[in-house]
């Protein structure tokens, strides 16, 4: 039936859109992922930059 036919379009466009959204939801997590590592690198430069402050401090104060 025409009704049946129309219900069937209909749900194949849902489950079209459903996997669209997924698709996006996969590449979104992969974005944060990345973000998650370039987060992990700054703080590991980070730590660097203080620990070398630390020993520039302690040299500066022994020459005093």
């Amino acid at each position: 039936s025409i009704r049946a036919g129309a219900a069937m379009a209909a749900a194949d466009a849902e489950i079209a859109r459903f996997r669209e959204i997924l698709r996006q939801i996969d590449e979104l997590e992969t974005e944060f992922d990345k973000v998650r590592h370039i987060r992990d690198i700054v703080k590991g430069f980070r730590a660097r930059v203080e620990g070398l402050e630390k020993r520039i401090d302690s040299k500066g104060r022994r020459r005093r």
